[in-house]
């Protein structure tokens, strides 16, 4: 199904890219890192930045320049709406937002990347225990696609023993499985947004 606010794999005058590599728009994702040009107060770019940034694979598409950079770690998506080649910029905009700590520690992972440094801890990155209940939806939803009874879903996500079909009526982890699938159509819906923009989504719902 399409992903709202990602690209198709195609990019103009390029090979398809894999599934693997989604090109999300800035309106999805504050990693996407809007560069530009500082003219004034500011050094340039980096001889090491330039070198490296030849090998990103750009297009450009409504009037701004974007490029992938694929990292050791992570591919980069840079757009930049200054005339010209993106081995010229030296600056990236931050906008003072509610993403702005996700846009500060994608610029930072940039930024150590083009240097040759490791990027470090993610900032939002899942936990754990998060990880792992939505490795449980997804393979919920597999098997329902499946056509997978939800009795046999139970027993084979959430059971240590067969659930014998006269116990299955009254028993707890029906409800568990059906609440599982309602949190991943929540999530195919939309709700993935959130795992985006996270950990800002959680304050969010948590108003702090």
């Amino acid at each position: 199904m399409p992903l709202a606010g990602a690209r198709d794999f195609t990019i103009p005058g390029a090979e398809p890219l894999s599934p693997e590599h989604i090109v999300w728009t800035e309106q999805a994702s504050p990693r996407v890192l809007r560069a530009t040009r500082l003219r004034t107060g500011a050094s340039s770019s980096l001889p090491a930045a330039r070198l490296q940034l030849r090998t990103a694979r750009g297009w450009t598409e409504a009037g701004r320049v974007h490029a992938l950079w694929p990292s050791a770690q992570e591919t980069y998506h840079i757009v930049s709406a200054e005339p010209g080649s993106l081995l010229d910029i030296n600056a990236v905009v931050l906008p003072l937002d509610a993403n702005f700590e996700i846009r500060l520690d994608a610029a930072r992972g940039f930024w150590r990347a083009l240097n040759g440094r490791q990027a470090g801890v993610r900032h939002g990155s899942l936990p754990l225990q998060s990880k792992l209940r939505h490795i449980l939806n997804l393979r919920a939803v597999d098997g329902r696609r499946a056509r997978v009874p939800y009795r046999r879903l139970a027993e084979e996500l959430l059971a240590r023993e067969p659930i014998a079909p006269r116990d299955w009526r009254d028993h707890h982890l029906r409800h568990k499985i059906r609440a599982i699938l309602r949190r991943a159509d929540r999530l195919i819906a939309g709700g993935y947004r959130g795992l985006i923009v996270y950990p800002q989504s959680r304050r969010r719902k948590t108003g702090l």
